[in-house]
């Protein structure tokens, strides 16, 4: 990975101590690195057994494609993935069904480190956004993904299965997120998702990313 930073400096201000990675696989799967260090880390002579002079291994979270049966939805969502992926059987995959707490916070925390009011931006206004945000502002020197993760799932934990759902069906097993599709066919399967059966909510954008999302009534 340093290599990458070496080659691509103008890409790495001289100043950062913390830098994240995203590779997408032609596997479909993603990789998603955070490194720390003090600002100017160099190569190590690889003849030393070692690439690194300095870095800390933050975050490895693996991501790949999943069948309707690993998304583990509630009744609704999963006729609603199915009806999608029939209709577009080589163009569908989903990438995130239901969630644990903790699952939930891992995939919110990596937005919170570049926007700290990503949850403000991109959730709907109730008790529950609005104690996760408050955690946020209230610890701004928490910073790294796996820190603010366990910062919101110790809030989280505290919910009952009404306030879970209430902010955020991926929880209850009620929504499905898509990978993002382009061109004609993407604006096909939009359209698809717009008119699935007990369709409570859905968005192609959240807090500035391209996120495919679909979430139902039971």
């Amino acid at each position: 990975m340093l290599r990458v930073v070496e080659a691509h400096t103008a890409a790495f201000p001289q100043g950062t101590d913390l830098t994240r990675i995203l590779l997408s696989l032609e596997s479909g799967a993603r990789l998603e690195l955070e490194f720390s260090g003090p600002a100017r880390t160099r190569l190590a002579d690889e003849r030393q057994g070692h690439v690194c002079f300095y870095t800390e291994f933050k975050e490895f979270a693996p991501e790949a494609f999943l069948s309707i049966d690993d998304l583990d939805l509630a009744s609704s969502a999963k006729a609603g993935a199915k009806k999608l992926q029939e209709q577009f059987p080589n163009d569908v995959k989903f990438t995130s069904g239901r969630r644990s707490i903790e699952r939930q916070a891992s995939a919110m925390a990596p937005n919170i480190v570049t926007n700290r009011k990503w949850i403000e931006q991109t959730y709907k206004a109730s008790p529950q956004s609005a104690a996760l945000q408050k955690w946020v502002d209230e610890n701004p020197t928490t910073t790294t993904a796996a820190a603010i993760a366990a910062g919101l799932q110790s809030v989280m934990s505290s919910w009952t299965a009404a306030q879970q759902r209430n902010f955020s069906r991926h929880i209850t097993g009620d929504a499905f997120d898509v990978q993002p599709v382009p061109g004609t066919q993407g604006e096909k399967i939009k359209q698809a998702i717009a008119n699935l059966p007990k369709l409570n909510w859905h968005t192609f954008q959240e807090g500035g990313l391209e996120i495919w999302h679909a979430q139902f009534d039971t």
